[in-house]
């Protein structure tokens, strides 16, 4: 029995009837179905490593404040921070807060920076040496002067430097002022006092050189 397109079906005829096309089934890809589990591992590895993350912080000190070298470290000076290890940082954890309160900075620290144990030393002044100030006029300092935690080389001219010998010691700079905001104001209008720390066998030449304001400051480079 041939039936035209839109003739109804007559019952009992026995002939089979095809399928719409829209009731096809649709048949899922290889491709696609790879494609439909490499997202769901991404998604599954992506939790995994941000569950990792999270477990993976610490609590570490950094510093809420500059503080100059030579300074002891206060409460004042450290805040707690939490985030996860800083790669290729060894920061100080929180919980030896008190361990390092008291301990002098061996380096102008900087605000925001983490606290390391290389930052930090149990001697004011480091051992074996004496602290001499040195007050120089402007026109004996280059123009970028010293910082405190500088290594400078000290030259002696004049009347102070031996025959043969110009007298050179290498100091490091603990303090740094300049004329009219050191120790109760003290100091004159283009004057800069560096307090050096100095091996204490050359601090008596060091210290006369200064007095004769036969001094010339050289900086190295060198922290």
């Amino acid at each position: 029995m041939i039936l035209q397109t839109g003739q109804p079906v007559p019952r009992g005829t026995g002939e089979p009837v095809p399928a719409p096309g829209w009731l096809r089934e649709r048949r899922l890809r290889p491709l696609h179905a790879a494609a439909a589990i490499a997202v769901m591992l991404v998604g599954a590895l992506g939790g995994g490593v941000a569950v990792t993350a999270a477990s993976a912080q610490g609590e570490y000190l950094a510093l809420a404040r500059d503080v100059p070298f030579g300074e002891q470290l206060s409460g004042e000076d450290l805040v707690t921070v939490r985030v996860g290890s800083p790669p290729g940082l060894d920061p100080v954890s929180a919980s030896d807060r008190d361990r390092v309160l008291g301990l002098h900075a061996a380096m102008p620290l900087v605000r925001g920076a983490f606290l390391v144990p290389a930052m930090l030393t149990g001697q004011p002044v480091p051992a074996g040496q004496y602290v001499v100030g040195i007050t120089v006029d402007a026109d004996r300092l280059p123009t970028v002067r010293p910082a405190a935690g500088e290594t400078v080389l000290l030259v002696a001219t004049g009347s102070q430097a031996d025959a043969g010998d110009v007298g050179t010691w290498r100091a490091l700079v603990t303090a740094v002022s300049t004329g009219g905001d050191g120790l109760l104001g003290s100091g004159r209008p283009g004057e800069v006092t560096l307090d050096c720390a100095v091996p204490v066998g050359q601090a008596p030449r060091v210290a006369r050189a200064a007095a004769a304001g036969e001094l010339v400051v050289v900086r190295t480079g060198e922290s």
